[in-house]
Parts: structure tokens; sequence; C-alpha cells
């Protein structure tokens, strides 16, 4: 019995190569004949504030670092998720009602490895909003701040 047909190890590397340079070709047409996909902007008012919060027992106000975050539009926005620097991330659950001004401490927020930020430790240099906008699609806003430490240093 004879053997079947087989490869060369110099034309197997040429048959392997032509595979993956042939991936990387779809894929880069694909890019550029399409496009990136792209999200719609978020029409939402970012702040950082230092504002006074109520204690967990009710007893009085704490001044603490803050995210204010305002719905800009006349339209509930659902699936609110909020980051600062994209490592520490909170999920919203409830919508964020048409004009709503939501006011977050900032040591609310957790990597994903449930460490907590610490507002003072680290500046916050970019927050980022997303929600679902009425048409179904994702919108975005996203906020740079200039250092605050650099502010605080230098009054």
């Amino acid at each position: 019995m004879r053997p079947g047909p087989s490869l060369s190890s110099r034309a197997l590397t040429v048959s392997l190569l032509a595979a993956c340079f042939t991936t990387l070709a779809v894929l880069l047409s694909y890019s550029i004949f399409y496009g990136r996909g792209y999200d719609r902007p978020l029409d939402v008012e970012i702040r950082l504030e230092r504002r006074p919060i109520e204690t967990a027992d009710g007893q009085g106000a704490v001044m603490t670092d803050v995210l204010i975050v305002k719905n800009l539009t006349a339209d509930t926005l659902p699936r609110v998720t909020l980051d600062l620097n994209g490592q520490y991330y909170l999920y919203r659950d409830k919508p964020l009602t048409p004009h709503e001004e939501l006011v977050l401490p900032q040591a609310i927020f957790k990597t994903k490895s449930n460490q907590a930020f610490v507002p003072g430790r680290y500046a916050i240099s970019k927050v980022n909003v997303t929600a679902q906008l009425p048409s179904g699609a994702r919108g975005v806003a996203v906020a740079r701040f200039p250092s605050q430490l650099d502010a605080r240093d230098n009054p």
C-alpha cells in the first residue's frame, strides 16, 4: 500500500503563512470598506466636586469627593455604566431619568478585583459614561480633567 499525499516541511510552512496572510488581508479589507463601529454621543454633563454627603446613620453630613452626572436630555437613559480612568467601575441598575442629577461618592467605584477607589490618592484624568439611547444604540460621553493634584498644590 502506498502512502497518501504529503507535504514537505517547506510546503507546509508556506501554506500556513499563506493562511495567516489571507486572514489578515480579509480583516484589513473589511475594516477599510466597512469602517470602525462607533458609538453615538451621550448628552450628559460630568463634573467632579466636593459636596456634603449624608452619613449612613443619618446623623449628619461629611464633605466627600463626588462625581456628578446630569442627564441633559428629555429621555430616560437605562444601562448606565461609569468608570474612572478606565480602571474603577460602577454599574447602575436604575435608569437615569430626564434632567436627573446623579451624585456619586468617588469611594464607591471599584476595580474588577473589588479594590475601592481612594479619592486623593490618584488623580482622576478621565471619566467615561455609557448608557443605552432611545434608539437602542450605545451612547458614550467622555470627560477629561486636568490633574487635580496639581490644582491642589498650586492654589
